[in-house]
């Protein structure tokens, strides 16, 4: 499968079976080895066009280098200093890619204005004593314009994936369906995860963009 990115104005990316980016090799390990969940970003990205992209959560980094390989203009938030040290040595020489370090909820705040769209928003910020969760997705859900949000660890109804849990509550639509304008989404669930990977749950909210075909081009056969 070659995919022709739109808006990029890069060569086409190749995808093995089973669905690896095939160059370069380091985007083996985006979305935690989820080539399945590089196969649905790409299919959205030729659909919608993506001009920029912010991801909560940078950990080593490697899901940023390949949001920079397709998208002109990235931005990653880490809140643990160690961890932003580690990533910024990979990321430094990366022209596209602005790593910034502290509270994911916090600096999206500050960045909010320098965002352009459509956007694509990877949040996976969510774990230790506080989630910020909930407080991107305000930010995010007040700017009326086309976005597609990616929350990682979600609760797949149906699905054996691995999920996180806050303060007991599960990482689902219950816990976060009272801060979405829910007439301007559309979500969209995984349906399946990529042999070796760490098998997670994500949920695709399609914000404001036009509506996607009733059968998603990564679910056709």
């Amino acid at each position: 499968m070659n995919a022709t990115l739109a808006g990029s104005g890069e060569a086409p990316i190749a995808l093995d079976a089973a669905g690896w980016l095939a160059e370069p090799p380091e985007f083996r390990n985006m979305f935690n080895a989820d080539g399945e969940l590089v196969r649905m970003v790409l299919a959205y990205h030729r659909r919608c066009g993506f001009a920029c992209a912010v991801e909560t959560g940078t950990f080593e980094g490697y899901t940023t280098l390949g949001l920079a390989r397709i998208i002109p203009r990235v931005y990653t938030i880490e809140v643990v200093e160690k961890q932003y040290c580690e990533a910024l040595a990979r990321l430094r020489d990366q022209p596209r890619i602005r790593p910034l370090l502290g509270n994911s909820s916090a600096v999206l705040a500050q960045i909010m204005p320098e965002l352009r769209y459509p956007l694509l928003a990877f949040l996976d910020a969510h774990w230790g004593h506080y989630w910020p969760l909930r407080d991107e997705l305000r930010l995010l859900m007040a700017v009326k314009q086309p976005k597609l949000i990616m929350i990682h660890d979600f609760q797949v109804p149906g699905r054996d994936f691995g999920f996180d849990a806050y303060l007991g509550r599960p990482c689902n639509l219950d816990y976060i369906g009272d801060v979405l304008v829910h007439d301007e989404c559309r979500y969209v669930f995984n349906e399946r995860t990529a042999p070796g990977s760490a098998n997670r749950g994500v949920l695709f909210i399609e914000h404001c963009l036009e509506s996607a075909p009733h059968t998603p081009e990564w679910s056709r056969a």
